[in-house]
């Protein structure tokens, strides 16, 4: 795929990793442990495309979205292309994701960070097939706007740790690696790392070691640096 199909995200390093940026037509999930950069991934794409001019539709399900953070990657007086949205229920989420869905032909680009802090509050005992149930249909209709509309919609998914082998599994398990066709684990351990686990044209595991600085996310400035 050319660079037409792909929006830039912000950041050379991600880019780098995704051969241009984020996919046209898809839902892209970032996942990983609290504090890996997902925020500041979301909101660095959003400063990225509202500094362009483009327009971005941003549902933020935990309080993490700075515009602090937005003026120093981008430009502040932009900030009024982002349209910011803060469900604080699983309900008022869904209500959101719904009216992004319907107006994705008015915007280039859809964030919902986090989608499943307020759904892991839902799923519970019971209630788990239903919250799922929900979450799957929310997904639905994002994956069917960014087809619809060609634009990317970006998601951020917590994780827990497994207990059967390493590594971890997202929230919601099976219900967003059905409907998120591009797949990507960020880790904090001996230095941040962007791991594809799944693309429709990249192969998996290839990776980029990563830092975020005060002009976003970029590349590791040691040796071991680099795409790989």
């Amino acid at each position: 795929m050319g660079s037409a199909d792909r929006v830039s995200t912000g950041s050379d390093a991600i880019d780098s990793l995704l051969k241009g940026g984020l996919e046209k037509g898809v839902i892209t999930n970032f996942y990983g442990s609290s504090a890996t950069g997902k925020t500041n991934l979301c909101v660095e794409a959003a400063a990225e495309q509202a500094s362009r001019g483009r327009k971005v539709l941003y549902i933020d399900t935990e309080g993490g979205f700075s515009t602090e953070r937005f003026a120093q990657v981008g430009d502040e007086e932009k900030l009024e292309n982002v349209e910011l949205s803060e469900p604080s229920t699983f309900n008022t989420q869904e209500d959101a994701v719904n009216e992004a869905s319907e107006r994705a032909d008015e915007v280039d680009l859809v964030i919902v960070d986090s989608l499943v802090a307020l759904y892991r509050l839902e799923a519970t005992g019971d209630d788990i097939p239903e919250a799922n149930q929900r979450l799957s249909s929310m997904l639905a209709s994002l994956s069917k706007a960014a087809r619809e509309n060609d634009i990317p919609v970006v998601v951020t998914n917590q994780v827990y740790s497994r207990f059967d082998k390493d590594g971890v599994e997202l929230a919601g398990r099976d219900v967003p690696r059905y409907w998120c066709k591009c797949l990507v684990e960020l880790t904090d351990g001996s230095g941040r790392k962007a791991r594809i686990e799944r693309h429709r044209s990249l192969p998996p595991d290839r990776s980029v070691r990563f830092e975020i600085t005060d002009d976003g996310i970029a590349e590791q400035k040691e040796e071991s640096g680099g795409v790989f």
